[in-house]
């Protein structure tokens, strides 16, 4: 979705002023709004303007390393915005976000956010090796119970979803047909990296992104970091979506991507494989199957030889998406993203972050709705997820009530039900399976 600025009210004595987004962006305001800034830093009370339901205070922040002045949104009170404002953050309790424990992902005064990632982005000269994450995020999915905030650090398949998050990219809204794509993807997840700090680093330091040409702004930026990362030894992250799989890409001695340009090879050996095996197994499954998966990888400083730069891959996550790039766990997920796209609701995938089993959100909200409704996709018909479904359909009814969440049993083979209507609108049906 994309964001608007909004009108913001400035109040320093009795008195508020409003000011439009225009005067807040054109150039030929901009020494009028700077100084309306300066002489409200430290004295005013402000306020956005968009339509969200809080208090909606944004704070006046000066940058250290010039006199520009910026405002930002208090430290979690984004779910306050409406949802189409800049200022605007999903709750973390409606995905696996709100399974950290404090001062994991922690929002800055200034805007920015800072998260504490399991393995460090500066290696220390006598670090040893980082082994894989074997979490095990490829096992059938169960439906779960309650969450509880216990992760202590962010993985990196957690880092992938904070950014696809922070980028909207896990949301949809009618419209948005066609106007996705790698640069596109490229744009949004380094516009989140640039306001987001692993420790003291900022992330869009060490991270590269894949874009869709070798020429251009985008390319240039992956050449200039890696060249970067080999004289300061610095690890870097890389997300690039997997090559169309073909024979013999399994097991390869290299990462076999798409869109690479300006992103070193891509080293590794067999214990990642075996790792993702392991741990993303369902996503590999996806891939080989011709479906469109995106992979995050960490790598060891790059080395450069012979005219070549090469970094050995330590760690690595994947994602399982559909062409419009929205997360989904299964392909009857992907069946129902698809046809949430093309009956044009408006919904989001909540992400599973580090989120154990009973971490309890839907596979999709419906957010077209007077409140957000929780779309369900029975997948298994296993004893023990029946057990679980029951538990968490349970769960539905005594939070939002019988006909306040929808479900589609595809384990069973039913066919799929008409999504509930749009608010205020007549009844709209899913797009028939065949």
């Amino acid at each position: 979705m994309d964001r608007r600025l909004y009108p913001v009210e400035i109040r320093v004595s009795s008195a508020p002023r409003s000011y439009s987004p225009q005067f807040q962006t054109e150039e030929q305001y901009a020494d009028a709004w700077k100084r309306v800034l300066l002489l409200s830093h430290g004295k005013a009370e402000v306020r956005c303007l968009c339509p969200g339901t809080g208090d909606k205070r944004l704070s006046i922040h000066s940058r250290s390393s010039s006199d520009r002045f910026h405002l930002a949104r208090f430290p979690e009170t984004g779910t306050e915005h409406s949802e189409d404002c800049v200022y605007y953050a999903a709750d973390p309790a409606m995905s696996g976000l709100g399974s950290y424990r404090r001062g994991v992902v922690q929002e800055l005064d200034d805007g920015a956010t800072k998260i504490k990632l399991k393995v460090g982005l500066q290696q220390r000269p006598t670090a040893a090796p980082e082994s894989a994450d074997t979490t095990s995020p490829g096992k059938p999915k169960a439906p779960p119970s309650r969450s509880r905030s216990s992760q202590a650090s962010m993985t990196l398949k957690g880092l992938l979803h904070f950014l696809w998050t922070q980028a909207t990219l896990n949301t949809w809204s009618p419209g948005m047909e066609g106007k996705r794509n790698v640069g596109v993807v490229h744009h949004h997840v380094m516009r989140v990296a640039t306001n987001t700090y692993a420790g003291r680093i900022r992330l869009a330091q060490n991270l590269i992104v894949a874009t869709p040409t070798s020429a251009g702004q985008q390319a240039g930026y992956n050449k200039a970091k890696t060249l970067d990362a080999v004289g300061h030894r610095r690890r870097l992250v890389v997300v690039a979506p997997l090559a169309q799989h073909q024979e013999g890409m399994d097991g390869a001695s290299s990462l076999p991507i798409s869109a690479f340009h300006g992103i070193p090879h891509l080293a590794l050996d067999e214990s990642i494989w075996h790792a993702l095996e392991r741990s993303f197994g369902r996503e590999l499954d996806a891939w080989r199957a011709g479906n469109p998966v995106v992979a995050i990888v960490q790598t060891d400083p790059p080395k450069s030889a012979g005219g070549a730069i090469r970094a050995q891959v330590v760690d690595a996550a994947l994602m399982h998406v559909t062409r419009e790039w929205i997360p989904v766990d299964s392909g009857y997920e992907a069946l129902i993203a698809d046809q949430l796209v093309a009956t044009k609701r408006r919904f989001e995938k909540p992400l599973r972050f580090d989120a154990g089993e009973d971490a309890t959100f839907p596979d999709f909200w419906l957010k077209d709705m007077e409140d957000p409704m929780p779309l369900e996709v029975w997948g298994m018909a296993s004893a023990e997820y029946q057990a679980r479904k029951a538990e968490k359909a349970a769960y539905y009814d005594g939070t939002y009530g019988k006909d306040g969440w929808w479900s589609w049993n595809a384990a069973i083979g039913d066919p799929v039900p008409d999504f509930p209507p749009k608010a205020g609108k007549p009844s709209a049906g899913a797009v028939p399976t065949s």
